[in-house]
């Protein structure tokens, strides 16, 4: 069954993937981002403002998306250089 609800994605400063979900009339109602601690989507309408705002923001595809997700996840389970040196 078709909720009418439908995506579009989108990339943040070059890092944070976002997908937008759209109603049946067109209109952005919700953002998912990744989540480092949870290493999910989770709802963060705040990126709504932040598409529409940014200079640094581009139109990707949902392949594009999923693989900047998984990149995101990798980036952020692994240490940082400080903490290598412990």
């Amino acid at each position: 069954m078709d909720d009418g609800q439908h995506y579009k994605y989108y990339l943040l400063g070059e890092r944070v993937p976002v997908r937008v979900t759209l109603n049946t009339k067109g209109w952005k109602v919700g953002a998912e981002v990744p989540d480092a601690q949870t290493g999910m989507l989770v709802i963060d309408h705040r990126y709504l403002s932040r598409i529409e705002q940014s200079p640094e923001v581009d139109e990707i595809d949902e392949a594009e998306f999923h693989r900047r997700c998984d990149e995101f996840f990798q980036r952020k389970r692994q240490p940082q250089a400080d903490e290598r040196e412990l």
